[in-house]
């Protein structure tokens, strides 16, 4: 298998960046004939030496399996409607308690207790348990508390 040599590596690169170029001037400067910078142009242009090929894409790692990690969190939280019945039911009686006392909230207060509901469904529905659910009881008050103190975050 006959290597090129630099002479006419370079040439092609020169002749891809400036297409416009006169190939006998180009020829003559790399110290080649211009019949072979004629045969070497269109050996670049048909194997697209020199022209720009973004890099290869990492690859995305798979998607994970909808069924399976629906059923794996349904093991942790309990079924999905069973959950959302009991939290809309104390959200609700929050709710109406709130306007019966004529009572308002901070956007991040009711948020935060919202969530707390959530998590305090995930725990009567399904496994009490898992850690996490206690841990963000905790974050989602302290989140709060933080703010009234004047540490927002």
């Amino acid at each position: 298998m006959k290597t090129q040599s630099s002479k006419s590596v370079r040439f092609m690169e020169y002749i891809m960046n400036y297409p416009k170029a006169k190939v006998p001037v180009v020829a003559k400067k790399f110290g080649i004939t211009p019949s072979l910078g004629y045969q070497l142009r269109k050996k670049a242009r048909d194997n697209q030496i020199g022209v720009f090929a973004p890099p290869e894409m990492v690859p995305m790692p798979p998607v994970p399996d909808v069924n399976a990690t629906l059923d794996a969190r349904a093991a942790n939280y309990g079924t999905f409607k069973d959950g959302a019945e009991l939290m809309q039911a104390i959200k609700r009686t929050m709710a109406a308690h709130a306007a019966k006392h004529d009572k308002t909230f901070a956007d991040d207060q009711w948020e935060a207790l919202e969530m707390i509901v959530h998590k305090i469904g995930r725990i009567v529905n399904g496994n009490p348990d898992v850690t996490d659910h206690w841990v963000d009881i905790a974050g989602y008050a302290t989140l709060i508390a933080d703010r009234l103190e004047g540490r927002a975050r």
